[in-house]
């Protein structure tokens, strides 16, 4: 039997545009509060600059207050607490507010799941919001792979100061779902600096993977780990795909050095590429 997990989430935020891009994240939130006894607040956001008259925008609101409407009643249907909003302005200025406002712990947004070139972009708002946001961003695509509850969380770590709260939410988000945890360090091919060595990389993953076990040890989770050798980011894409993941938690803002190897462009990379949901946690 677990123990209680390193992580508090008591309200998580869904933005509401009316798409239906937006649904599974909203379900994963949803799972995510059944399982934390947290509330939902659905936020949806009129941005006045690009309508063209005070009938379009009347209109606009009308729509998102009836998105807004249809998602609550699919999150009271699962028996879950939620609080709804119809805010006015620059979309991600008033997610991050409310964010603020509000102490929401997690925020949960769909991202446009498009193809071709279109795949490496979130969406300019969900993009602001992940790399702003003080709080922790999950993105879902409207095809995500995966189950819910989780079963499986991938949790990449390069050791670092900046990784410990993914490893700590990473940790916490498979104790709440009862999931088993899988750590990964990539250990990149690129050339080393003369002020680094190989080795210095090989013990660094090892460590990081080590500092994983030990908090997967203290809450009873199941875990294993691995050191790979490649491109950062295609190594966690992969890695997430063989362990049939059904979350990735990565952490953001990483340093530089031996300490790079994981963090700050490597997320970005993964949250646009990924398959999979990602949950991007930023340093503290």
């Amino acid at each position: 039997m677990t123990r209680e997990p390193p992580i508090d989430v008591g309200q998580i935020l869904v933005p509401v545009d009316g798409r239906e891009s937006a649904l599974p994240a909203l379900d994963h939130a949803v799972s995510l509060a059944d399982e934390s006894g947290a509330s939902v607040h659905l936020l949806a956001v009129v941005d006045p600059y690009g309508l063209s008259s005070v009938t379009e925008r009347t209109e606009v609101e009308a729509d998102l207050e009836d998105a807004v409407a249809d998602a609550a009643a699919r999150v009271q249907d699962a028996g879950v607490a939620v609080r709804t909003a119809v805010e006015s302005g620059f979309p991600h200025e008033e997610i991050l507010g409310y964010v603020d406002r509000e102490g929401i712990d997690l925020v949960a947004m769909g991202t446009h799941g498009r193809t071709g070139l279109d795949r490496y972009l979130l969406g300019s708002v969900a993009e602001k919001v992940v790399r702003l946001s003080p709080v922790p961003v999950l993105t879902v695509r409207p095809d995500a792979a995966g189950e819910r509850p989780y079963r499986d969380v991938v949790v990449p770590t390069d050791g670092s100061d900046a990784a410990a709260p993914a490893e700590r939410w990473g940790v916490g988000v498979a104790a709440r779902s009862e999931a088993a945890v899988h750590a990964l360090s990539v250990v990149p091919r690129e050339p080393i600096r003369s002020s680094e060595t190989r080795a210095a990389y090989e013990d660094a993953a090892e460590a990081a993977i080590e500092r994983v076990r030990a908090r997967a040890d203290d809450v009873g989770v199941a875990f294993d780990g691995a050191v790979e050798h490649g491109v950062p980011h295609r190594g966690i894409l992969d890695y997430a795909d063989r362990t049939g993941a059904d979350l990735v938690v990565i952490g953001t803002h990483g340093r530089t050095g031996v300490e790079r190897f994981v963090l700050g462009s490597v997320a970005e990379k993964v949250v646009r590429l990924s398959e999979t949901p990602v949950l991007v946690v930023p340093s503290e």
